[in-house]
């Protein structure tokens, strides 16, 4: 039972940390999703963070910007 309790609390907490690996600029917002330019090998799927805290996924790689499917408002996003 206890190798069950830690095995639980660590798949709870596995990949809450975000590891800053390329820095973005967002060119627009709306509906839901962000165009994001500089995010050059982001991958599909991918999560992305933004200020405050507000996360998404990478999802429409485009050649000059990728699409990232905000989670939650995108009011604060600039």
């Amino acid at each position: 039972a206890e190798i069950s309790a830690i095995l639980k609390e660590q798949i709870k907490n596995f990949g809450q940390e975000a590891e800053v690996a390329e820095v973005g600029r967002v060119l627009s917002v709306g509906d839901g999703i962000a165009r994001v330019h500089g995010l050059d090998n982001v991958q599909a799927g991918e999560m992305v963070e933004f200020p405050g805290g507000i996360r998404g996924m990478a999802l429409n790689l485009e050649i000059d910007n990728v699409g990232v499917v905000i989670f939650g408002s995108d009011r604060d996003i600039k």
